[in-house]
């Protein structure tokens, strides 16, 4: 799978790996709903993303307004793909701004 969920001191990390598409919708909405835990932030880590599409971003905004998320030190590929979705502002802004 391109995407895990692992728990880091208080935190629990979401690594996007290879390419997270459309096709991997099903299984990534199962495993965030069975393994990310109410009340802990999420850390996103794509440093080994290669593509992600808007669905998935999506999914991620959606996720924001739920739970703590962030997005340290995001890829290029990352970065690109929110920025040819334009979702700069709703991904990689302060939550506060949200």
């Amino acid at each position: 799978m391109p995407f895990s969920i692992v728990n880091k001191e208080g935190t629990q990390v979401l690594k996007l790996e290879g390419a997270v598409t459309i096709r991997h919708v099903a299984d990534f909405v199962a495993k965030l709903g069975e393994s990310l835990q109410e009340g802990l932030p999420v850390e996103i880590d794509t440093d080994g993303l290669e593509d992600v599409d808007t669905c998935i971003l999506q999914l991620l905004y959606s996720l924001r307004k739920t739970m703590a998320l962030s997005f340290d030190d995001p890829s290029d590929a990352f970065v690109a793909a929110v920025d040819r979705c334009g979702m700069r502002g709703q991904l990689l802004t302060a939550r506060e701004a949200l």
